[in-house]
């Protein structure tokens, strides 16, 4: 809330627009009960500063991300969206920085207030734009597509991971898209294309583990695959090689060092044994320091020897 420069005469604006981000419009503004000529006062004397046409903030309020995303929606309206870097930090993804304010639209507008930056597009289908906390937002899949035009890809990798683990995309899929709207003059596509050899799995070091067997010419496993168990609850594996029955943990275990956290991963590493799973774990120095004994580990494991029988997994 503004903390000076609060005038009586719109007291009552200033307590209404708490509960709409910050933002006054002319329906607020009549709800408070100011006349014309007491909103123009306010205006004239700088008291109320324009954010879009119609949206007002008190200028006590500084105009923070949330509340220009929140503006620029409401002023563009439902042919909009938020785009690339803006529509990947609205999802929460890792390596975005909340300080663009972003829009993809069907076509550009005049007199855009200086913040505010928008973007044209002709491919455009309905998946693309999803609704998250009140905004229409490119869905995570088209964020990140669209970002790789101008992201590092540093910043690009962070957000295909922590994209894949909130369940918000998958390889497939930002594969998929990627191929139907990214024909060879689009930006960024190769960075994409190359980072997602290596994506699949929900952190730095289980993309290392990937980018690690492909170097060295073995199999790619399948990634974050969930088994069920017979009272309902399931096991999220961080790698498995199905045919082979050979399942690999690469998390280190992090932050299981209590007596029932280390009990609990000692029940679950003897329930995927019991189902005829070899378990393999290595930690972040086998998977950083000493790559040949995480390679040499899984060729032997991968022998036709390794080869048990038991019930299937359920695909992720």
């Amino acid at each position: 809330m503004p903390s000076k420069d609060v005038r009586t005469d719109d007291t009552n604006l200033i307590e209404l627009v708490a509960e709409h981000h910050m933002l006054a419009d002319q329906a607020l503004v009549e709800t408070a009960g100011l006349s014309r000529d007491q909103w123009c006062r306010l205006l004239r004397n700088d008291i109320w500063v324009q954010v879009t046409p119609g949206q007002w903030r008190h200028r006590a309020t500084p105009l923070t991300w949330e509340m220009s995303i929140h503006a620029g929606s409401s002023w563009l309206g439902k042919r909009a969206a938020l785009y690339g870097h803006t529509a990947a930090a609205w999802w929460g993804l890792d390596g975005c920085a909340r300080h663009d304010v972003e829009f993809l639209v069907p076509r550009s507008r005049r007199h855009l207030p200086p913040w505010l930056t928008l973007h044209t597009t002709q491919e455009w289908s309905r998946g693309d734009v999803l609704l998250r906390n009140g905004i229409r937002t490119a869905s995570a899949t088209r964020a990140i597509i669209d970002m790789a035009r101008t992201s590092t890809p540093r910043a690009l990798e962070a957000a295909i991971d922590s994209a894949v683990r909130m369940r918000l995309t998958s390889v497939p899929t930002l594969t998929k898209r990627m191929n139907q709207i990214g024909g060879r003059g689009r930006n960024g596509v190769r960075l994409l294309r190359t980072l997602l050899l290596d994506s699949g799995g929900e952190s730095f070091l289980e993309r290392a583990f990937l980018r690690l067997l492909r170097e060295s010419g073995l199999p790619r496993p399948l990634p974050q695959v969930v088994h069920r168990q017979r009272d309902g609850k399931v096991m999220r594996v961080d790698f498995q090689f199905t045919d082979q029955r050979v399942i690999v943990e690469v998390s280190g275990r992090r932050g299981h060092v209590s007596d029932r956290d280390r009990q609990r991963d000692a029940r679950r590493r003897n329930e995927l044994q019991a189902r005829g799973w070899t378990v393999v774990e290595f930690t972040t120095a086998d998977v950083l320091e000493d790559p040949p004994y995480v390679t040499n580990t899984i060729t032997t494991h991968l022998t036709p020897l390794h080869r048990r029988t038991g019930l299937a997994a359920v695909g992720a």
